[in-house]
């Protein structure tokens, strides 16, 4: 008691003159803002440690997490800003990627650890040839960030559709780091595409086995699953993904298609639902909700859904075909028949696509197909895939004039006159 008696006499003392008083506050404002600055820098460097363990660990998406937390409580810090840079990118996250590493320059300025990263994130988005002598004597000479150039150099052959070359590079990956999970998930992707599907489906088990969290191999093996009609475990992959990130369309999507193939009719319904009351502005999620009002014998409900989604995607083949089947159900066949052939148009150019596919591995260094699917990706919206196309044409033979000739055409259309002008000239 004595004890607390004489603190409170020395607190009162602190105020028995406005000058005393003023002082005492001046002191005590100055402590609680030093102590809550040391807190805000405590929680930030235990916020980049944590980032950094999880990229070690290579759990991007808790690296981000973490990484973002660090920004927000030291926004000054460049060396946070190339932290999250590097998190978003090897997360597969592009646009955040970039926008990090423009704060980090905007503090920094032109740093050697900066312009690696910019480096990268070209590399990464496709653009090889811009820096990959430079990226190679990095990774040959032992750089620490060789494990980084390898998934970028292997991730941006993947971007343009070069297969030999993503091959070459996550061999290099997997030599060097083979517990690499994104050398490890594009291997399987690139036997997906080329249709060794069981081998892609162990891969994936595989991957899984070491990080169970792994959502995009999780993805990548529930689709596997679900085309080798193994609806059961494919529901169980996708009900976990679902519940995990509730927002994630495609996890319920592939979770409502496995219940109806099931035939757990209940369940399918409440989950078609889902998709209308989340997803109204998604052209997959009406067309799954028009297929299944069609495919459940309602007609009307059917034609309104799936011609809100032509709209939404009028270059969806699917789409079509299903509106053609409801239109011809309610007799309004010469309607039904329009749909039908867009949707062999359309089907015309997939099946193209596939062959142009085939023709790019056997090979990889012709132009022309890369070309010839540009063109047909573009003409049927498909314009980020198009411009892939077309920017893998250019990888393999920078002066074809062709291709230069459809990006200034389509350039022009957009009202870029730079771009196109520019295109233009290459393609004399």
């Amino acid at each position: 008691m004595r004890v607390l008696n004489r603190i409170a006499r020395v607190a009162r003392a602190g105020f028995r003159s406005r000058r005393r008083a003023l002082l005492s506050v001046l002191v005590l404002l100055t402590a609680g803002f030093v102590a809550w600055h040391a807190v805000r820098l405590t929680r930030a460097h235990y916020a980049v440690k944590r980032a950094q363990e999880a990229l070690a660990r290579y759990d991007f998406a808790t690296a981000r997490e973490e990484a973002q937390s660090a920004s927000d409580l030291r926004r000054r810090d460049p060396g946070v800003w190339l932290l999250a840079a590097q998190a978003a990118r090897r997360d597969g996250d592009p646009a955040e990627a970039k926008n990090h590493l423009r704060h980090y320059k905007s503090l920094a300025g032109t740093t050697p650890d900066g312009s690696l990263e910019d480096s990268l994130q070209h590399a990464q988005q496709g653009e090889i040839e811009r820096d990959v002598y430079d990226l190679m004597a990095k990774a040959d000479a032992g750089h620490p960030a060789t494990e980084q150039i390898l998934e970028a150099l292997a991730v941006g052959s993947i971007q343009v559709y070069h297969f030999d070359r993503a091959a070459f590079w996550v061999q290099h990956l997997l030599s060097r780091f083979p517990r690499n999970p994104i050398g490890r998930l594009i291997r399987a992707q690139m036997d997906d595409v080329l249709g060794k599907r069981d081998r892609a489906a162990a891969a994936c088990r595989e991957l899984l086995a070491d990080f169970p969290d792994h959502t995009k191999a999780k993805a990548l093996l529930a689709g596997l699953l679900y085309r080798a009609h193994q609806f059961e475990e494919s529901a169980s992959l996708y009900g976990e993904l679902w519940q995990k990130r509730p927002d994630d369309l495609s996890a319920l999507l592939g979770l409502e298609r496995c219940r109806d193939r099931m035939g757990q009719a209940d369940e399918a319904r409440r989950l078609v639902g889902e998709l209308e009351a989340r997803f109204p502005e998604n052209s997959e999620a009406i067309l799954e909700a028009g297929r299944y009002a069609l495919a459940n014998g309602r007609p009307n409900d059917a034609e309104r859904l799936l011609r809100r989604a032509v709209q939404l995607a009028p270059n969806d083949h699917e789409i079509h075909y299903h509106l053609g089947l409801c239109l011809e159900s309610v007799g309004k066949a010469d309607e039904a028949r329009l749909h039908f052939e867009r949707f062999k148009q359309i089907e015309g150019d997939l099946l193209r696509l596939d062959a142009l596919l085939k023709a790019v591995v056997n090979n990889p260094r012709d132009p022309t197909p890369r070309r010839e699917a540009g063109a047909i990706c573009l003409r049927n919206g498909q314009t980020a895939e198009g411009l892939r196309w077309l920017q893998g044409a250019l990888e393999v033979a920078p002066g074809d004039a062709a291709t230069h000739a459809l990006l200034a055409d389509y350039y022009f259309g957009l009202g870029d006159m730079n771009e196109s002008s520019y295109h233009r000239q290459r393609a004399r």
